[in-house]
Parts: C-alpha cells; structure tokens; sequence
C-alpha cells in the first residue's frame, strides 16, 4: 500500500506565544476601533471611517471573518473597502474629509491665535493629513 500523502506532510508548528499575544492584541484593537467608529455615527465631528479602516485593517491579521463583516456594512462598508484594496476614496468621502480638517484647522487658529507655537504644532498634522487625502486616486 503507498504512504498516505496527506500524513507524511510536516505539520505547521505551532504559534509562538509573541505570535498568540500580537493576534489578539489586534483583535482588541479592531474592536475598540470598530467601537470608537460607531459613536461617531451618532456624534458630529466624529469621524466613523478612519476607525473602521484600522479596524479592518487589525481583523484582517487577526479575524478576517469580522472585516469582511464591516465591509458588509451599507453605509460605510463599500468605502472602508475600496481604501483597503484599492487604496481609493470617494470624492464625497474627500469632500467631508478635507471639510472636517479645515474647520478642525480654523478651530485651532482660533483658540490658538495667542499661541502660534501650539498651533503649528495642532495645525501641520491637519495640513498634512489634508494633503494626503486630496492626493489619494478617488473611485
């Protein structure tokens, strides 16, 4: 009789517990992402996309049953989707984007005008994070 192919192959070896420890730290972090993106859907000015993209990020290392879960989300879920394959943003989604981070950039000149050391400091990210968005290829 021939040896069974199926059992002659070496199995994996087991994850180590660094491995153990980083995939469930990933999945906590996708929950309290995913938790922190649902109360912005209820709170203006709370952004909902951005933490569910990290939280789909964190559940496809460590749970991709539940990322594929978000992307089944109608709201929000064809977006987190396309930036996490294709890397794309809505040019909605950029025009809410880059609108949020101006009125965050004005809110910050205006308690910070007396200050402008704390401003470049709360402003350049804002900036930044601006120009990025606005670069990114829309779908």
């Amino acid at each position: 009789m021939p040896p069974d192919t199926c059992h002659d192959a070496v199995a994996p070896p087991a994850p180590s517990l660094i491995q153990l420890i980083g995939r469930q730290s990933l999945f906590l972090i996708g929950w309290a992402c995913f938790a922190v993106g649902t109360v912005g859907l209820f709170l203006p000015l709370m952004p909902t996309t951005i933490f569910w993209i990290v939280a789909a990020w964190a559940w496809s290392k460590s749970c991709p049953r539940l990322q594929h879960k978000l992307y089944a989300v109608p709201a929000v879920g064809p977006h987190v989707r396309a930036w996490m394959e294709n890397g794309t943003i809505s040019r909605r989604g950029k025009q809410f984007a880059l609108g949020g981070l101006s009125f965050g950039l004005a809110m910050s000149a205006f308690a910070l005008q007396d200050a402008p050391v704390l401003l470049a400091v709360a402003g350049l990210p804002q900036i930044v994070a601006g120009v990025y968005v606005a670069t990114r290829p829309e779908v």
